[in-house]
């Protein structure tokens, strides 16, 4: 039995630690939306695990075909979800597009509540919104909007809610526009510009809920910073200044991704603060609290083993 909304998310056994907490932490957060799961080599040990859940995961095999035909694994796994939010949800209220490192800390139920009641755009704000006027954005040679247009609205890739009635062409055109012409006469600029362009060339403009991105991604080092830093209210993840999160998304399984992230904060401090060794605190113990609540989600439910697989053949370094 279908529930009314699902999830959309793809992933290649290289990011199987992060897809596993993923699904992990919806599980945890008390998530009863299907999950359409397009995977490529992902393990039947893994498969065969997903009832443990409490909500269906519809598995969707990526093959060696499609990913020739597409022009690469990471257009199938980028691209092409929009065009499966496409043809997935017709059968839904609402969709949610996701990224595969995504942590769930709050039930995003209401959300799609909002996108299937009021037909409006929600999905996270980027920092810089994009002008598109290079010729990366054209398609056969053609701006699809007009040269020089500056996005209001600019949208990260995910999470994205809505109601694929209305917006579900615009999705499928954002993949299109890319195989459609490749290699000379396709739309080159990445798959999130393609998403926001066909987005606002339906009419999404004025249809569209901006959600903090802090809120539902932390990118850049957002939840590491003074003030806004993420902090524990009584098992629930915050920001120090209030503000609930409902995910976040960072490669966390991988001690060179978090050292990075700890190095780009140091770095900042220096630069805005002139000081760096209280924020560097500061940092340090938020992104405990995120790798922690991690590797909680990792072990949730599913279970795998720890294992280095970007690069199978190197040792696991925790």
């Amino acid at each position: 039995m279908k529930s009314k909304y699902c999830f959309i998310v793809c992933a290649d056994i290289r990011y199987l630690p992060e897809f596993v907490a993923l699904a992990n932490s919806l599980s945890y957060v008390g998530n009863t939306q299907d999950v359409h799961f397009f995977g490529y080599k992902i393990p039947q040990s893994v498969i065969d695990q997903f009832p443990l859940l409490g909500y269906q995961v519809i598995f969707h095999e990526i093959t060696d075909e499609e990913i020739e035909l597409n022009h690469g694994l990471s257009e199938v796994v980028c691209r092409k979800r929009y065009f499966y939010a496409n043809q997935v949800g017709r059968e839904y209220l609402a969709v949610s597009v996701l990224d595969a490192d995504m942590v769930f800390t709050r039930n995003p139920i209401n959300f799609f509540e909002i996108a299937e009641k009021t037909g409006f755009v929600l999905c996270a704000s980027k920092e810089q919104n994009k002008v598109y006027d290079d010729g990366h954005h054209t398609w056969h040679g053609q701006f699809i909007l007009e040269k020089g247009y500056y996005n209001p609205v600019d949208l990260c890739n995910c999470p994205l809610f809505v109601d694929t009635k209305i917006w579900g062409r615009a999705l499928d055109k954002s993949y299109q526009i890319f195989v459609d012409g490749f290699p000379d006469d396709n739309f080159k600029a990445p798959d999130m510009d393609a998403m926001n362009i066909c987005l606002i060339e339906a009419g999404s403009a004025d249809k569209t809920i901006v959600l903090p991105g802090i809120q539902w991604l932390a990118t850049n080092e957002q939840l590491l910073k003074p003030y806004i830093r993420a902090i524990n209210d009584r098992g629930l993840i915050k920001t120090e200044c209030g503000i609930p999160v409902f995910s976040y998304h960072g490669q966390y399984y991988h001690k060179k991704w978090r050292d990075c992230q700890m190095d780009n904060r140091h770095r900042c401090a220096e630069g805005y603060l002139k000081t760096t060794e209280c924020p560097d605190n500061m940092a340090r113990g938020a992104m405990d609290l995120l790798y922690t609540n991690f590797l909680k989600m990792l072990d949730w439910k599913i279970q795998i083993p720890k294992l280095n697989y970007r690069h199978p053949e190197e040792k696991y370094e925790e």
